[in-house]
């Protein structure tokens, strides 16, 4: 999976912030996320069915360290949708 996949199955599943906000690829599974008013990254994992989200320490500017902040448990709804969205590889 592709950090853009990532961001695209965010953005199918409504999960992202609704105000304007940048993105950029964190890991090949994970996106960072940077809003007015956070910054976060989002972690998807398609084998336990969960995407997990991390806010960075709101105390500095500078700071990379993100803590556990909640995890969406997907439904197998969102997941049918996802992989029946995605193209078949030939």
């Amino acid at each position: 999976m592709t950090p853009n996949e990532t961001y695209e199955a965010l953005v199918q599943w409504h999960l992202l912030p609704t105000t304007n906000f940048t993105w950029r690829p964190f890991t090949a599974t994970a996106i960072y996320v940077d809003s007015p008013h956070s910054r976060r990254v989002y972690r998807l994992d398609l084998a336990s069915a969960k995407v997990e989200i991390f806010q960075a320490n709101p105390s500095s500017e500078l700071s990379e360290h993100f803590l556990p902040f909640k995890t969406v448990t997907l439904t197998a709804t969102q997941i049918n949708q996802w992989q029946h969205s995605q193209p078949v590889a030939s």
